[in-house]
Formats: C-alpha cells, structure tokens, sequence
C-alpha cells in the first residue's frame, strides 16, 4: 500500500509502530473494553486479529461487535440486529436532591442574605430504581438506527422527597469509509425534583476517525451540537480525543459553545479522564474545568468557573464506587460553593 507523506513523515519521527508486538495488541484489546468507546474496542479487536494470534473468543467477541454495529447486515435479512434492556438499584449521597441554593447566605452590597429553609438544598443518601434499553435496525452495510430510553427513580427517606430522570435519543450511526464514521442524533431529557422540573433537547453531528499511532489507538472525534433550553437555545463545538494503550485508556475533550443572550450558561469546558485494571479491577479519574458566564444577579455581571475530579474503583466484582467533588466559584457570593457526591454502581440485570 503506498504511503502518504505524512505517514512517513511519522514513521521517521517514531511515532508510528507498524508491527508492535503480539503481547502490546492483546494488552490493548483488554484495555479497549474499559474505555467506553464501541468502535475503539472493534478497532482494537481488529488489530489483534491482524496477529494471526487471536484467541477464539476474541474472533467470535468481534464478530458479535461487527454483526451490533450493522456490518454483516445484507438486505432482504432480518433488520434487527440488537435488542437490550437492562435494570439496576441506585444508591448515592447527592448534594442537591431538591434542586434548592446550595448556600444559606451570601453577601451582596455590603448586605447579608438568608435564603429561605424551603429553598435551601437538601442533601443525603437517595436510592432508588435505574433502567433502560436500546434497538438497533440496521438499513445498509455498518449503517443503523439506534433508539434509547433511559432513566431513574430515587427517594429520600429522611425529606420524604423523590427525584426522577428520563432520557430518550434516536440515532443514524453511519459508517462512511475505512475507519471514518458519521453519526447523527437528536436527544431529549427531563429532570424532576422538589422544586421543579427541567426539559433540555439536543441534536448532534459528529464525524469521527480512528488509527493506529504511536504507542496505542486513537479516535479522533468532531461534535457539532444545537442544544434546547428552557432559556434559549446554543449551538456548541466539542473536539475529543480518545485513546487506548498499553495499560491504560485516556480521553481528551474541548468544548467551546456560544452565548444566549441574558443567560449565565457554559462557554468553555476541558475534560480529561483515565482508566486503567488493577489486579484485574478497574479504576479511572476524571477531571474537568469549565466557564459559564453571560447573566446577571440582580443587575451584577455573573461568571462561574468550575473544577471537579472524579474517582471510580470497584471495590468487588459488579460493584463500583464512584467519588466527584466540584468546587465552584462565582463573580456572585451566593454561586460559590463546593460539592461532593457518593455513587455505588451495581452491575445491572440485562437480557
């Protein structure tokens, strides 16, 4: 196969590996079914095929992933090519269960304000019910539609009050060429606590490529995204970086979105995660920084910055522990703030 120059542009700087060794690609395939992405994983399956050394289940693992993403599909078949649903117990402390200021007081020229007990953020341990499920109908070679259905129900038993989340998105996965892909979806999402309830659309865009470079496997990732609140609406960029090696899965991401007029809303956010097994368990960090700004609080300019770190360990077989604290800090005293939140994730029941 004749090669650009580019690609030997690389190969000269090293950062190319054209034939790594059979125990890199079987490293990385073990390491691709942690990192969350589908097609990594197909990639990374593919490549330890390349080997001639793949073992049996994972030739048939990548045939079931093929047959899922519509690639053995040929028309006159069945158009179904999978089917899920799933249900899982919640258990977390959440920081904000009603939806309430998570401050008490703040000061504002010169003056020191109470915030109502009845609108004040209640916090502690919720549980409740997770669940959902998918369809995929393929319609072409690697090309399907996917529908999802998602959502929780939880309860507080020491405030007596519940909160629910429901999530629906339709999909067009679309492979293109190669390993490029193009997808489109549309999504819609419904929050009710104590104190009310917010409804948000989404509709996305997103063209993806993923190679082989370096040390490890890429998929390189560009999302155009029109967002609908009940305050206005906000087309945004989101450039993404995921990558497999040989001990660990990272993700990089850049979100630039544009402003709604009056509105304190999300301008920038840089994502950045790690996921790594120890002694056959699996572990991961997340941190994040973003900017919201553009609003005002009784006729003062308001601009957040928030960070946050995320930790996730399973402390058993089938149950992850999950840890966030975010600290928030405000042109606005009664918007600075910090959060921590609990989630113990059991495995779900599926078929």
């Amino acid at each position: 196969m004749r090669r650009s120059a580019g690609c030997w542009l690389l190969l000269c700087l090293g950062l190319v590996h054209p034939l790594p060794s059979s125990a890199d690609v079987t490293s990385r395939a073990g390491i691709a079914q942690i990192s969350g992405s589908e097609r990594l994983r197909l990639f990374a399956f593919g490549k330890m095929l390349e080997t001639g050394m793949a073992p049996r289940a994972a030739v048939l693992q990548m045939k079931q992933d093929m047959v899922v993403q519509g690639f053995y599909y040929d028309a006159g078949t069945s158009r179904l090519i999978d089917k899920n649903g799933w249900l899982a117990p919640v258990l977390r402390y959440d920081g904000n269960i009603n939806g309430g200021a998570l401050r008490d007081s703040f000061v504002f020229d010169g003056q020191v304000f109470d915030a109502a007990p009845d609108f004040r953020a209640k916090a502690g341990v919720v549980a409740g019910l997770a669940g959902g499920g998918a369809v995929r109908l393929a319609w072409s070679n690697g090309r399907y539609l996917e529908a999802r259905v998602q959502g929780d129900a939880v309860w507080s038993p020491d405030y007596r009050i519940g909160r629910t989340t429901a999530e629906l998105a339709l999909c067009s996965r679309n492979h293109l060429t190669g390993w490029t892909f193009l997808d489109f979806c549309h999504s819609a999402a419904v929050t009710s606590r104590d104190l009310g309830s917010t409804t948000t659309q989404a509709t996305d865009l997103s063209l993806s490529q993923l190679f082989a470079a370096g040390e490890g496997y890429h998929e390189l990732t560009a999302d155009l995204s029109q967002a609908s609140y009940d305050i206005g609406q906000q087309p945004a960029l989101t450039l993404s970086w995921d990558a497999v090696w040989d001990q660990a899965s990272t993700r990089l991401a850049l979100t630039v979105a544009a402003p709604i007029k009056g509105e304190t809303v999300l301008r920038q956010r840089l994502d950045v995660g790690m996921n790594w097994q120890w002694h056959g368990r699996s572990m991961g960090v997340d941190l994040w920084h973003q900017r919201a700004d553009g609003g005002t609080f009784l006729s003062s300019p308001r601009a957040d910055t928030t960070t946050g770190i995320g930790l996730s360990f399973d402390i058993r077989p089938g149950v992850t522990t999950q840890i966030g604290y975010l600290v928030n800090r405000s042109t606005v005293d009664l918007f600075r703030y910090d959060q921590l939140s609990v989630n113990i994730r059991f495995d779900a029941l599926r078929w």
